[in-house]
């Protein structure tokens, strides 16, 4: 076992999301790809533990040694494509109409890539993705580098997309420290898994047809195995019996498989002195390809440990292979006896963004738990020699490396460095740059002098500008992300960020005193930014709702934040509920602000609430613009626990059947008569009010437009039966509402139930007919399929995102999984049981935490 605990550790997780593929760099170091569910406490054969929150890559040598995190912020990704130069790629996974779809990630080493708590609102802290494909489902990756293939494809990135059934093949233009990829289709394959090549030029491709989520026998999966047409590879050598000088000879080889194979023998071997010369000789060599003299870089590297740092030394002083040199000097956090520091920051303002981005992860390695003389004074001077020489590259123009030099000070815990730079006094463009990037790090390296440092500056800086830097890093200090218990985030975890688990440490009341200090000096657009920030942080302080709300009635800028943040409050109070109503029936406000205004005042016990939600919703009607704020408002209604108490106002209001006041009262009534708890006197109230309704034309007609507002289909009956009225006015409305709904004659059965039926005959039934799209929609609403399905991007997610499921899956298996759901489509939302206060168990998946 090379590391244990690395999937499973934690009871009844899913056994999707885990830890998956491995791949060898190289640089002889193992990369794992990690699903978001984590794992726990991994231990490498060292003993070495390590524990990950999320996705990511994760690395560690062949014998077990010196497990470490590489790359962090990813979501479900299987497998990471390692190229000849040491770049990582994938092609992650979507979560389900989110904002996270198909994402091309390139990885480098210390960066974030935002998964799940920054992608969403703190996206100018993580390193973009190379691209975003929208729907499909990535899995296996391979950077190919073989010969025998037309130009373009003998030497690039692929990905399998398992949702589509593709295989991608990505041409790459170098962009400053990453890429610019194209993606092409070269190979369909039913439910495509992975993809590898062999030393001869073969690529095999592995399907996974037939399978399901649970065992369906042996015969089911294939492997393809593709060549190029024509091409015959060089007999594969005996790589054991091969001289030293053969196994250097194949340094040489066009094939990366080949070129392994002999580093990795002669890394087995052991290295006499005159192997060693000759490999410095290859790496030296300017007029060899590139990925040979890497290769021998690190044959070096790994057989001789430190005692390559010479040689390493030496080679960085060539342009056309420092970058690499650099790398294997400080790749192995227990070799850095020796490396000059220096050098390494030399590398920083190097020509090559390449160079560059390698100099920034090299000097990180002086603060890891593996550095030489780690804990010792030894080790805190070289981290501080590190650090200042990563501050003073706080101006950097590519954003990958600017991004890595923010990760590297925050592992360095480089507070010494970046305080200085903070508080200083210019303000060119430059300087600002530099301010704000050393703040980005300052607010992760909670440290008690940091803490202290910053409080001092916010109390004695004047400048709005830099009192907004320096609050917004106190906002993210208040909190650190508590510890992991081992609990799953499931498939929806909160994105809302900028921690998943935010909870107080020892310096949070300080913090938070100085942040009230702050707060009480601003006024105006100011104390409204500020307001801003904290809410944004999730940081409450005392009295900081009531200040807001005193400032958003003299100022209206400032009611969005107000009425966000009520709405975040365990209770309304009632100067908040009064703030609420004069919003939501300010005919001047924002349509949307005033919804909002509503649906949380419905929280609240203000006896005007529910009136107050008919009227604006009956005011939104008359406004042009987005429904997702009005179907909001309608379904905080709808739910509301207290709506049973207004059924007597609800029908005062309705039976005047006037305006669209009367039109929203008959739809809350309408839901009403579907709740299946009501106290018998309000279903009797209900149903009499509903039983007048129908039997007179005003109110007909007017119930027939609300449950069309609504799209409450379990009223297609009543639209049904009204098509024949004798009134005009109710004919055409139910004729409008029918058109809406699509609705078709009632259909006369052909055939047996469906109950009656085995599965696999319904679906072989379904295969040989033509799909009806309106008939579908109408089911989809009448059967309450949109209680746990989204159908519309931008809508409140609930279960699986059919938009992309229809994308993911063919018609026969979209009719299994309607069928069974349980078997594959449902498999990612785990059932959860909720004991409420009230003593009511509440049973589902959780949809949005």
């Amino acid at each position: 076992v090379l590391v244990k605990n690395l999937a499973f550790t934690f009871k009844d997780r899913p056994a999707d999301h885990t830890s998956n593929g491995v791949t060898l760099g190289i640089d002889g170091w193992l990369y794992l790809a990690i699903g978001d569910f984590g794992f726990m406490e991994a231990e490498g054969a060292d003993g070495r533990k390590l524990q990950m929150r999320g996705g990511g890559v994760v690395r560690v040598r062949p014998d077990g040694t010196e497990l470490q995190t590489y790359s962090r912020g990813t979501r479900n990704i299987l497998e990471v494509a390692v190229d000849p130069l040491l770049n990582g790629f994938t092609r992650d996974n979507t979560n389900d109409g989110g904002g996270w779809d198909i994402r091309l990630h390139h990885f480098t080493g210390l960066e974030h890539h935002g998964y799940p708590s920054l992608y969403m609102n703190f996206g100018d802290e993580i390193v973009q993705p190379l691209a975003d494909y929208g729907g499909g489902s990535g899995c296996g990756a391979l950077f190919m580098d073989e010969p025998g293939f037309p130009a373009g494809y003998g030497r690039a990135l692929y990905t399998a997309d398992w949702g589509r059934s593709w295989v991608y093949r990505h041409p790459l233009k170098p962009n400053g420290a990453t890429f610019e990829p194209e993606q092409h289709e070269f190979a369909g394959l039913p439910r495509v898994t992975d993809l590898d090549v062999d030393a001869m030029s073969g690529i095999l491709l592995t399907s996974w047809k037939g399978a399901t989520f649970t065992y369906a026998g042996e015969e089911v999966g294939y492997v393809v195995r593709v060549t190029p047409k024509g091409y015959q590879p060089e007999p594969l050598p005996d790589f054991a019996a091969a001289s030293d000088l053969e196994l250097i000879e194949l340094l040489k080889s066009p094939s990366h498989r080949r070129r392994m194979e002999a580093q990795r023998t002669l890394v087995r071997r052991g290295l006499n002195e005159a192997t060693a010369q000759q490999i410095e000789k290859l790496a030296a060599d300017a007029s060899q390809p590139i990925a040979s003299r890497v290769a021998a870089v690190f044959a070096l590297k790994q057989a001789l440990g430190s005692q390559a740092n010479s040689a390493l030394l030496q080679l960085a002083s060539d342009a056309t292979i420092r970058a690499f040199a650099i790398r294997a000097l400080a790749d192995r956090g227990d070799q850095l006896g020796g490396v000059d520091i220096a050098l390494l920051a030399n590398g920083l303002s190097d020509k090559n963004a390449r160079t560059r981005l390698e100099a920034v992860v090299a000097l990180a390695r002086f603060g890891g738990p593996d550095a030489e003389h780690a804990n010792s004074s030894v080790h805190d001077q070289a981290r501080l020699q590190a650090a200042e020489a990563l501050a003073a590259s706080l101006d950097e123009s590519d954003p990958v490396i600017a991004h890595t030099i923010v990760q590297a000070l925050i592992a360095l815990r480089a507070g010494e460095a970046l305080l200085p730079i903070e508080a200083a006094v210019g303000d060119s463009e430059v300087e600002r740059a530099r301010r704000s990037r050393a703040l980005r790090a300052l607010q992760s390296i909670h440290e008690p002098e940091v803490v202290d440092a910053l409080i001092a500056r916010l109390a004695a800086e004047t400048i709005p500008e830099r009192r907004q830097g320096l609050f917004t890093a106190l906002c993210r200090l208040h909190y650190v992300d508590g510890p992991w218990k081992g609990n799953s985030w499931g498939t929806r975890p909160d994105t809302s960020g900028p921690y998943y688990q935010p909870e107080a440490w020892a310096a949070s009341p300080r913090i938070a005193a100085a942040l009230k200090a702050a707060l009480e000096q601003a006024s105006g657009d100011q104390a409204a930014t500020l307001l801003n920030t904290l809410a944004r942080h999730k940081v409450q302080l005392d009295g900081t709702l009531d200040r807001l709300i005193t400032i958003a009635a003299k100022d209206a800028s400032v009611l969005p934040i107000a009425v966000a943040e009520i709405g975040r409050a365990a209770r309304v109070a009632p100067e908040a509920a009064e703030l609420l109503e004069r919003v939501a029936r300010d005919a001047k406000a924002q349509r949307e602000l005033r919804l909002a205004a509503a649906a949380t005042l419905l929280k609240s016990d203000h006896p005007d609430a529910f009136a107050t939600a008919l009227q604006t919703l009956a005011d939104s009607d008359e406004q042009d613009g987005n429904k997702h704020r009005t179907n909001e408002l309608w379904n905080a209604l709808r739910n509301a626990k207290q709506l049973p108490l207004q059924a007597e106002a609800l029908n005062a209001q309705a039976t005047k059947a006037r305006g669209a006041a009367s039109l929203w009262a008959d739809a809350a009534l309408l839901s009403l008569a579907t709740r299946k708890q009501l106290a018998p006197e309000t279903r009797e109230l209900v149903e009499r009010s509903l039983a007048d309704g129908w039997a007179d034309p005003a109110r007909a007609t007017q119930l027939l437009e609300a449950a069309m507002a609504t799209n409450q289909r379990d009223y297609e009956p009543q639209v049904r039966r009204s098509l024949a009225s004798s009134d005009k006015a109710v004919a055409t409305m139910a004729r409008r509402v029918a058109d809406a709904w699509k609705l078709p004659p009632e259909p006369t059965p052909a055939g047996p139930p469906i109950s009656t039926m085995k599965p696999e005959d319904v679906i072989a039934a379904v295969l040989k007919r033509q799909g009806d799209i309106a008939r579908g929609e109408q089911l989809f609403g009448k059967l309450n399929c949109a209680k746990c399905h989204t159908v519309k991007q931008g809508e409140p997610l609930r279960g699986p995102f059919l938009p992309q499921v229809a994308k993911t899956y063919k018609r026969e298996q979209l009719a299994e999984a309607v069928l069974l759901p349980s078997k594959s489509i449902a498999q990612g939302f785990v059932t959860n049981a909720f004991l409420l206060d009230s003593g009511k168990v509440v049973t589902g998946f959780v949809t949005n935490e």
